[in-house]
């Protein structure tokens, strides 16, 4: 089961990555998230963690404040976001980073609807060209 779990190198981990893709990406809103989306900086400018030729893939980080709910709620949102991305993550271009932070109403939202929110973010991203 280990094998189709979402690599670390996907995900956005420090504090730091957070506050450049809020700061600096386009804002989305799907139904029950905030999505921000900023191009990945070029391989030169990743000093300090090694990649490969090209750009990386697509990374995700999930922020679920305590306004949304307990502790089981939080966890549970940010499992089926992980889980969403996962699954869908190919349908993300290259180089990006995306931080989803969750809406009051994600807590009475379903896995379906997450995924949902993911597919809808992937089309619009397409759409406008923003991953291209």
């Amino acid at each position: 089961m280990r094998a189709q779990g979402l690599p670390a190198a996907l995900r956005l981990r420090r504090r730091l990555d957070f506050l450049r893709v809020q700061g600096q990406g386009t804002k989305h809103h799907v139904r029950h998230f905030l999505v921000f989306v900023v191009r990945n900086p070029t391989p030169s400018e990743l000093s300090s963690r090694p990649c490969g030729p090209g750009l990386p893939e697509a990374r995700l980080g999930v922020t679920v404040t305590r306004k949304v709910g307990i502790a089981v709620v939080r966890n549970r949102i940010r499992r089926w976001v992980r889980e969403a991305f996962r699954r869908e993550r190919r349908r993300f271009a290259p180089g990006i980073d995306m931080v989803w932070v969750a809406k009051r109403s994600a807590a009475t939202g379903s896995y379906a609807e997450v995924h949902a929110d993911m597919l809808q973010l992937s089309q619009r991203l397409r759409a406008r060209g923003e991953t291209t």
